[in-house]
C-alpha cells in the first residue's frame, strides 16, 4: 500500500508538471512568435499547480498538522460530532465553476491545437493528447490549497467560540490565560506554517495579473489567441480571494470574541475565581493583555481585515474593467 501510495503520487507530480513548459509548446505551434513577456506568463501559470501540490504534501506530512491542526480537528469532531467540511452549496458552487474551467480549456485546446491540420513535431501530438487528459490534477490542486485553509481558518474560528464559551460563570482567570496563549500561539504557528502557502495561491495569481497587464498593452493578439489562460487567472483570483476573506474572517471572529467578552464582564455574566483584593492585579492583567494581545490573522505579513479585502475588490475592479472593455473589444 505503501509503495502504490508513493507511486500514485510520482505520477500525480508528472502530470502537474505537464503544463509547466507551456511556452515551449507555444514555439512549437507558433515558431518565433512569443517574447519574454508571454512565455514568463504562461510559466507563472502553469507552476502554481505543482507548487501547491509539493506544499500540501509538506503540510500534511509536517509537525505543525500533526501537532497543532489535527487535535482542532478532534475537538472539532467531539464538539459537533463530525468532521469540518465546506458547506453543501460552497462546494457545489466551487464544483461548477471547476468544471467550467476545465470545459474552457477543452474548447480552448480544440480551436488551438487540434483544429491545426498536423501538428509539427511528435513531442506536440503526445502532449496534444496528455494536458487535456491530466488537466482536472492541474485544476485541483490551487483549488485544494485554497480550500483547506478554509476549513483550517473554521477550526481556528470554532475554537474562538469555545474559548469566549468558557468565560459564562464562574472560571479561574489563570485556566483562561493558558487557554487564550494557546488559542494564539496555533494561530501565529498557522501563519508562519502557510506562509510559502499564501505566496503560491495570493502571489502567483497576482505576478500573474500584472504579466497579463502588461501584455494587454503590448501584444494583444497573444492574449485573445491564448483567451484560456486570461480567463485562468481570474479563476485563481477568485481563489487567492477567497484565501483573503478566510484569513479576514479569522480576525474579524478574534475582535468579535473579545469585544463580548469585555461585555460579560461588564454585566457580569463572567467573574473569576481569584480574590479580588489579593489577585486581582491578574484579573486586570488578563483583561489588558486580553484586549492588546492579538491584532488579527497576517498574510505574506499583511494585517488581513473585511476592510482590506474590500478595498482590494474595488482596486481590482476600477483595473480591471477597462481592461476587460478594451479586451471585448478586440474581439
Amino acid at each position: 500500500a505503501a509503495l502504490a501510495y508513493a507511486l500514485y503520487g510520482i505520477f500525480v507530480f508528472i502530470f502537474l508538471n505537464l503544463a509547466d513548459p507551456w511556452a515551449l509548446y507555444m514555439q512549437w505551434l507558433e515558431p518565433g512568435a512569443q517574447d519574454w513577456f508571454q512565455n514568463s506568463f504562461l510559466t507563472v501559470i502553469c507552476s502554481q499547480a505543482p507548487l501547491a501540490w509539493l506544499f500540501l504534501r509538506w503540510l500534511l506530512n509536517s509537525d505543525h498538522f500533526l501537532t497543532k491542526i489535527v487535535p482542532m480537528i478532534r475537538e472539532e469532531q467531539r464538539r459537533k460530532g463530525r468532521l469540518p467540511c465546506i458547506k453543501m452549496h460552497w462546494r457545489c458552487l466551487y464544483g461548477g465553476i471547476s468544471f467550467l474551467v476545465l470545459c474552457l480549456y477543452v474548447i480552448w485546446f480544440y480551436f488551438a491545437v487540434y483544429q491545426k491540420s498536423n501538428l509539427p513535431i511528435l513531442p506536440l501530438q503526445i502532449m496534444s493528447v496528455a494536458l487535456p487528459v491530466t488537466f482536472p490534477y492541474r485544476l485541483l490542486a490551487p483549488v485544494m490549497l485554497c480550500q483547506i485553509f478554509s476549513v483550517i481558518a473554521k477550526l481556528h474560528i470554532a475554537r474562538m467560540g469555545e474559548y469566549q464559551a468558557r468565560h459564562r460563570g464562574r472560571n479561574s482567570g489563570r485556566a483562561l490565560f493558558r487557554l487564550l496563549k494557546r488559542n494564539i500561539g496555533d494561530r501565529e504557528a498557522e501563519e508562519q506554517a502557510w506562509r510559502s502557502g499564501f505566496l503560491i495561491s495570493v502571489g502567483l495569481p497576482c505576478i500573474s495579473v500584472a504579466i497579463l497587464v502588461v501584455l494587454l498593452t503590448r501584444c494583444e493578439d497573444f492574449v485573445l489567441y491564448t483567451w484560456f489562460f486570461s480567463s485562468f487567472v481570474l479563476y485563481l483570483v477568485v481563489q487567492s480571494a477567497q484565501t483573503f476573506v478566510s484569513a479576514a474572517q479569522i480576525t474579524a471572529k478574534s475582535k468579535k470574541v473579545r469585544l463580548e467578552i469585555f461585555e460579560m464582564i461588564i454585566m457580569p455574566e463572567a467573574t473569576f475565581t481569584e480574590n479580588r483584593t489579593e489577585d486581582g492585579f491578574q484579573v486586570d492583567a488578563y483583561t489588558t493583555y486580553l484586549s492588546k494581545c492579538y491584532p488579527g490573522f497576517c498574510v505574506l505579513g499583511t494585517l488581513v481585515t473585511n476592510e482590506l479585502v474590500t478595498q482590494l475588490g474595488n482596486v481590482l475592479a476600477l483595473t480591471a474593467l477597462p481592461l476587460v472593455v478594451k479586451y471585448l473589444v478586440h474581439t
